[in-house]
C-alpha cells in the first residue's frame, strides 16, 4: 500500500515538474530567448565555417563548377542546342566559346576577394541543413505538440526548396544570362569582364533565388499565425504578381531575358502557396469546430 502510494506521487511530482518546465520554457525572460538565440546562432555559424573548409579541401572541383556555365559545353547550352536540332532550328548557341578563358583581375586582391565569396556561398549550400536544423531548434520550444510534429518535414522543406532555387537559378538563370549579357555587343565593341565581376553574380543570383524560392515556407508560416487567408491571396494575386516581376528584376542581371525567365517560377510558387494557405486554413477551420466549448 505505502509502495503503491509512493509511485502515485512519484508520477504526480513528475507531471507537475514536467509542467512547470514548460511553463518556464513559455515565461523564458527577453534576455533568457536571446542567450538562447546567441547559442544558436553561435553553432550554425561553426557549422558554416567547418562547411566553408570542407569546400576549400575540395576547391578544384569547387572552382570547376563555378566557372562550368561560362562554357558551350555546359549542359544548359547543349541541351538546348539538341532541342532546337530536334525541331528543326539548328544551334541556338553557336559555339564553342569559353568565357573563362577572356575574364581578368583588374583589383588588388580580387581573386582573394572572389575566392572568399565562393567559398561563402558554397559553404553556405553545403552546411544548410544543420543550419536549418538550428533554427528550428531555437523555435521548437515556443511551438506546440502538433507542430513539433510536423517540423522536421518543413525543416526538409526548407532545405528542399532553397535548394531548388539555386540549382534553377544556376542552370538555367545564370548561363542563359551571362551569355546573353556577354555577347550583346550594339556598339560592337568586345565585353571584357573581371572575375570580380562574375562571381558577383554568381552569388547574387544563386542566393537570392534560394530564397525567393522559400517563398511557400514563408506563407505556410503567416497562415499559421493567421495573417493570411485564401481570399486574401486570391484577392491581391494581380498586385502579387507585379511584386514578383519587381523581384525577379531586382535578383537576376540587367536583362529582360534572366528577369522572365526567373519570374515563371515565382509566379508558380505563389499559386503553389495559395494552395497551402487553403490547406491550413481548412485545418485551423476543423481545429476550431472539434475545440470544446
Amino acid at each position: 500500500m505505502i509502495t503503491l502510494e509512493l509511485l502515485i506521487f512519484m508520477d504526480s511530482s513528475m507531471k507537475e515538474l514536467v509542467k512547470n518546465r514548460k511553463k518556464d520554457m513559455s515565461e523564458m525572460p527577453f534576455l533568457d530567448h536571446v542567450a538562447e538565440l546567441r547559442k544558436h546562432l553561435i553553432r550554425a555559424i561553426i557549422g558554416l565555417v567547418i562547411a566553408m573548409i570542407i569546400v576549400g579541401v575540395l576547391w578544384s572541383y569547387i572552382i570547376d563548377i563555378i566557372m562550368a556555365p561560362l562554357s558551350s559545353e555546359f549542359i544548359t547550352f547543349r541541351g538546348i542546342n539538341a532541342l532546337g536540332n530536334v525541331i528543326g532550328v539548328g544551334d541556338i548557341f553557336q559555339g564553342p566559346f569559353d568565357i573563362q578563358n577572356k575574364l581578368k583581375n583588374l583589383q588588388f586582391g580580387g581573386q582573394f576577394s572572389s575566392m572568399i565569396g565562393v567559398l561563402l556561398v558554397s559553404g553556405l549550400i553545403v552546411g544548410l541543413p544543420y543550419i536549418v536544423y538550428e533554427f528550428f531548434e531555437f523555435l521548437k520550444p515556443g511551438l506546440t505538440q502538433k507542430e513539433k510534429e510536423y517540423s522536421n518535414f518543413l525543416m526538409l522543406s526548407t532545405v528542399l526548396f532553397f535548394l531548388l532555387g539555386v540549382t534553377f537559378a544556376y542552370f538555367l538563370v545564370l548561363p542563359l544570362s551571362v551569355h546573353f549579357m556577354f555577347f550583346f555587343q550594339p556598339f560592337e565593341v568586345e565585353n571584357n569582364w573581371t572575375i570580380m565581376s562574375y562571381v558577383n553574380v554568381f552569388v547574387q543570383t544563386t542566393l537570392a533565388m534560394g530564397v525567393v524560392f522559400l517563398l511557400p515556407i514563408v506563407v505556410f508560416f503567416l497562415a499559421k499565425i493567421n495573417l493570411v487567408t485564401p481570399a486574401f491571396m486570391i484577392t491581391y494575386r494581380k498586385h502579387a504578381f507585379v511584386v514578383i516581376l519587381t523581384v525577379a528584376a531586382i535578383i537576376t542581371p540587367a536583362d529582360l531575358l534572366s528577369m522572365f525567365i526567373a519570374s515563371v517560377p515565382l509566379l508558380l510558387l505563389y499559386e503553389f502557396s495559395i494552395l497551402i494557405v487553403k490547406r491550413v486554413y481548412k485545418e485551423e477551420k476543423k481545429t476550431d469546430l472539434i475545440k470544446p466549448q
